[in-house]
């Protein structure tokens, strides 16, 4: 009996020994830009790159290793732990199935999660191929997309007032649907025909019905503040 604790403990810590050998990359980490194809190239970074054509398993190993992706994953993976931590909280206090008043919170939680979900993948996963690449971040832009979505969603339901209600009502979640479809439309095409993020036209596909949502997104939200009497 004397013996079987010690014996137990060096077991625990030879198995602990082999975490950081289990966690390390598969293969040689990083590699420059040279080294991957044009589609990876990132301006103004030159190194840092994870080779192509690895196995899947290595490209998950990379979530701890350092990289040019690294701090991408890792701001929305913790987050994306953080709303499912207090997701879960919620849930324990709230009725969302009973509760309508709180099935648009529901609505927004689920789109933040899938939104960060997607964004974590596809920054972990994408330097597998120029298909995955593709893939992933298209898949990315579906998640900013649902996102963009559920925020009009929330901001419609919780800080309109009856006012702007009256003059938006007919048009907004029909207009709120189209430019997040848009926005996604516009990001997966300036991604795929024009690689380089700087080029000015593949911009504009990106970013102006992402600047058109936020301004009508964000509507109940201005007019709330605007008209709200002075403290």
């Amino acid at each position: 009996m004397a013996t079987v604790v010690p014996e137990k403990l060096s077991r625990l810590f030879i198995n602990m020994q082999q975490v950081p050998r289990l966690l390390a990359p598969l293969s040689p980490s990083t590699v420059s830009s040279s080294e991957v194809p044009r589609v990876f190239w990132k301006p103004y970074i030159h190194t840092g790159y994870r080779p192509v054509q690895q196995t899947w398993r290595y490209y998950f190993s990379t979530l701890f290793q350092q990289h040019n992706e690294a701090i991408n994953v890792w701001t929305h993976l913790v987050a994306a732990l953080i709303l499912l931590l207090r997701f879960q909280q919620l849930c324990q206090r709230v009725d969302f199935r009973q509760d309508l008043h709180a099935q648009p919170l529901l609505i927004i939680i689920v789109a933040s999660i899938t939104y960060l979900t997607f964004s974590t993948l596809a920054h972990l996963l994408q330097a597998k191929s120029e298909f995955w690449h593709y893939s992933f971040f298209f898949m990315d832009y579906v998640g900013v997309a649902v996102y963009q979505y559920g925020s009009a969603l929330g901001h419609y339901y919780y800080a309109i007032q009856p006012s702007w209600h009256q003059k938006i009502k007919g048009f907004y979640m029909p207009a709120a649907v189209l430019l997040a479809w848009l926005s996604c439309a516009g990001s997966c095409y300036a991604k795929y025909r024009y690689h380089q993020s700087s080029h000015l036209l593949g911009r504009l596909c990106q970013e102006l019905p992402s600047a058109l949502a936020y301004v009508l997104d964000i509507s109940p939200v201005i007019h709330r503040i605007s008209t709200a009497p002075p403290a």
